[in-house]
């Protein structure tokens, strides 16, 4: 199989129709190395898809027998391209990140509500509306799972060992694509699984599953403001 899609990458190069052959044969293979890559469920529905398909038709383009099997090959420049095309995208979203304390689940001493202050800041000194876009189109998936997106300040993990924990939960789903279709299929966090196979404790579960369902709403989604957040609270950056 190998040696067989190294020679048609090769015929592909030179002809556009056995190109497009090429790609058709391999497209679930592409869309495979782009889940793995992003730690999540691919589709050509997403921007991802776009990155790895030129990536891979580059490859076609470059690839010579001198460089090895072509699909080993091909699978490498699509994963370097998608790690470009996320820190390009990381550096543009460092203009217009999140302060992290906002999403704490603390409030000052006025009570002011700390993700719509930071919406409101952020609106009026960037001049920008993409976060709110962002948290508005979030707020609309999670009305289907019977909560808003401002119940998050009420309900997010302020401790970075509790945040982890919570990773811990978001991670396990999505690297099983099947009990995150699930979840978004009955609106429904797959709490016993995650007990079963991954020990996550059921008090955590209960405690922060809006939060969790929140996280993997956005990881999922095109939320590259909200999605660097929820990157950085994880790993403890903020700290």
């Amino acid at each position: 199989m190998a040696q067989d899609e190294s020679a048609a990458a090769l015929r592909a190069a030179k002809d556009e129709r056995q190109r497009e052959a090429l790609i058709q044969r391999q497209e679930r293979n592409i869309l495979r190395i782009a889940s793995r890559a992003k730690h999540r469920f691919v589709t050509k529905s997403d921007d991802e898809w776009s990155v790895a398909l030129c990536a891979f038709s580059r490859a076609i383009d470059t690839y010579v027998p001198e460089r090895g099997a072509f699909l080993p090959y091909a699978e490498t420049l699509i994963k370097r391209s998608l790690i470009d095309a996320y820190r390009s995208e990381a550096r543009r979203e460092n203009e217009f990140a999140v302060p992290p304390e906002a999403f704490d689940g603390e409030t000052d001493e006025d009570g002011e509500n700390p993700v719509l202050g930071a919406v409101v800041q952020m609106s009026f000194q960037r001049q920008d509306t993409r976060l709110k876009d962002e948290i508005a189109a979030v707020s609309a998936q999670l009305k289907l799972f019977g909560f808003s997106f401002f119940d998050l300040t009420e309900c997010s993990p302020s401790q970075q060992r509790t945040r982890s924990a919570c990773a811990k939960a978001v991670c396990a789903l999505l690297a099983r694509p099947e009990d995150l279709d699930a979840m978004f299929r009955t609106r429904k966090l797959p709490m016993k699984n995650l007990i079963r196979f991954d020990g996550v404790s059921g008090k955590l579960l209960g405690r922060y599953r809006k939060y969790i369902i929140a996280s993997l709403v956005i990881l999922t989604g095109d939320y590259p403001i909200l999605g660097a957040y929820i990157r950085g609270s994880e790993r403890g950056e903020e700290e």
